[in-house]
């Protein structure tokens, strides 16, 4: 959890030297301090007691002071002197699709508007459109995506729950009166947000684990305390409920906490035809509802628990299924969207693995904007088990991270050619991620992509044209015979920015015809293409590719939260390109 306070605390220093108009490269270095600490896989007290926080990237002597004041103090003067020069309510303007800080500067000098009521305010009585460089149009892309944000409030992305879930679960694990705490709900669906957390513990004095729970460090408020469930909000905003059951009730409590409410609702319906019962507190005989018509189930499980004798044996979640005729299904497919019928033809998917994939199609380097240069992301690549990683820098019209032009791109070929020859057992695939332009063109030759070994085509640039034009330019990119791969298809920031208007069926179509391969982008931001897109692109037939778009050496971790996207998808590991060979990959993108 402090690893999240800390990267919150430089981001939101980012954001607000943005809005006061400081140095580009001071925001910048801000907002890559906060993505490394953001994806440290050890806790960042760990490198403060160490004296070792200089060895995180992007981490100099002045930031690394910022965050020994946090961990040793709780808070950040720079900070609280930025807070203390601008209204928080600015914050939230910024996250509003196409507000920058600029606008929001604009905003809160000209018109005094200090938070999104305000702002609301203000647009429907028409005082945005003659601002500068605003408009009628912009007034009403503004109104519109109000409700966006106050929306987004209630979700937060997995990638930030997930270690204070984790952090959570460790911390009360070690008390005595605990036997085992696991990780349930949405989140162990990976889905990408969740409204709150799940924990459920297994333990005979559920008074002292309810004690041990609400004084972790951490935790903020105590919401509501009871003798089985117990809810907290933490530090960083999150509510968590931590259910203590018995021993014998703990494989049924943790399946029944982690399927959605459609999932566990069909499974009860099944269960009755059976003669059985089913709920969080185990399995039961109940043969007087056997081949039972049945009806709408409550909305809550039943409180009564049945008889002892009653129970079924249920050692694992798989015997959980078994005893229902189904094959076991993984808590990713727990969604109610025909698992349960699948489950029981044998015809669910051998979902692909992390192990499976063999190397990263995506990453970028110190010739655009990444932080490592070739050779240490190939070391990382090569520690991380891989066979094979495609260098895809920018290409040129991101002329602001120094994207490549036709000459560079060669030169940067020649290097890779170079280095590949001295490696062996790894081979470094050259690569671009070319831009796709605004008017449909590609950023680069034809002549220069040919000599590629991966070219990836991507939107990022004008996000507002309109479905039609959108869908244009990616259709376009799938019929350039050069293109493998579409990067990041529907340009979504989760939390941040929607997925902007495109018929995505459309460019499914268009890329099934054409074999052009359709990335999910493993950075925790993206997660783009989302799970149902996936899965729609796969009844078109297309293949995938999972890459990380890491920028520096530690995301390529991030190739985890990828697969779990693909795993949501029903993907096996014959629908994603990068888990074959280096021969076959190329052959399968090329052919």
């Amino acid at each position: 959890m402090k690893n999240l306070q800390v990267a919150q605390m430089f981001a939101e220093i980012a954001d607000l030297l943005d809005i006061k108009g400081d140095d580009p490269f001071k925001i910048r270095a801000y907002r890559r301090a906060a993505q490394s600490v953001s994806v440290l896989a050890d806790p960042i007290e760990d490198y403060h007691a160490g004296g070792r926080l200089g060895e995180i990237p992007n981490i100099g002597k002045a930031l690394a002071a910022k965050i020994a004041e946090k961990l040793d103090t709780g808070t950040c003067t720079y900070l609280e002197k930025l807070r203390a020069e601008l209204p928080a309510g600015l914050l939230e303007m910024l996250d509003i699709p196409g507000v920058g800080a600029r606008t929001v500067a604009l905003l809160y000098h000209q018109l005094g508007v200090k938070n999104l009521d305000e702002l609301e305010q203000a647009a429907r009585a028409g005082r945005l459109r003659n601002l500068p460089k605003l408009g009628e149009k912009t007034e009403q892309n503004i109104l519109s995506g109000i409700p966006q944000v106050r929306n987004r409030r209630r979700r937060t992305p997995s990638w930030q729950a997930w270690p204070v879930a984790r952090d959570l679960a460790a911390m009360l694990s070690q008390d005595k009166s605990v036997r085992r705490v696991e990780i349930a709900g949405s989140l162990r669906r990976y889905r990408d947000t969740v409204g709150d957390l799940d924990l459920v513990a297994v333990s005979e004095e559920p008074a002292a684990v309810m004690d041990a729970f609400t004084k972790l460090p951490g935790v903020g408020e105590v919401l509501a305390l009871g003798e089985t469930k117990t809810s907290v909000r933490t530090q960083t905003g999150l509510q968590v409920d931590l259910r203590v059951v018995r021993p014998d009730q703990f494989v049924t409590a943790l399946h029944h906490f982690t399927g959605s409410a459609e999932h566990n609702t069909q499974l009860r319906h099944l269960a009755r035809t059976k003669g059985i019962r089913v709920s969080e507190y185990g399995l039961f005989r109940s043969p007087e509802e056997g081949g039972k018509e049945v009806g709408a189930e409550p909305t809550s499980p039943d409180l009564a628990v049945p008889p002892e004798a009653d129970r079924l044996p249920v050692a694992d979640e798989t015997e959980i299924y078994h005893h229902l005729g189904l094959d076991y299904i993984p808590p990713e497919l727990r969604e109610g969207s025909g698992e349960i019928d699948a489950a029981a033809r044998g015809r669910l998917p051998d979902l692909l693995e992390l192990s499976d994939i063999r190397g990263d199609l995506h990453v970028h380097t110190t010739a655009s904007d990444g932080l490592f240069g070739i050779e240490e992301m190939v070391e990382a690549a090569r520690s991380r088990g891989y066979d094979y990683l495609a260098i895809t820098d920018h290409s040129k019209s991101l002329a602001m991270v120094h994207g490549l032009d036709e000459a560079r791109v060669k030169e940067q070929a020649a290097a890779i050619r170079s280095l590949n020859a001295r490696l062996e057992g790894f081979r470094v695939l050259s690569g671009i991620e070319v831009d796709i332009l605004p008017n449909g063109n590609l950023d680069l030759e034809d002549g220069c992509l040919a000599d590629l070994d991966v070219v990836i085509a991507s939107i990022h640039s004008g996000f507002r044209q309109s479905a039609g034009e959108l869908t244009a330019r990616l259709v376009g990119a799938t019929k350039n015979r050069h293109v493998d791969i579409i990067g990041h298809p529907t340009g979504r920031i989760i939390g941040k920015r929607d997925a902007y208007a495109l018929d995505t069926e459309a460019l499914f179509e268009a890329a099934a015809k054409t074999g052009t391969v359709m990335e999910i982008n493993s950075s925790v931001e993206r997660l783009d293409l989302s799970d149902t897109l996936s899965r729609r692109a796969r009844d078109f037939g297309l293949r995938f590719a999972i890459n990380t778009d890491a920028h520096d050496q530690d995301r390529l971790d991030e190739m985890f939260f990828g697969v779990k996207v693909a795993r949501r998808a029903w993907l096996s590991a014959t629908d994603v390109v990068n888990t074959r060979a280096a021969a076959d990959l190329l052959t399968a993108l090329k052919g």
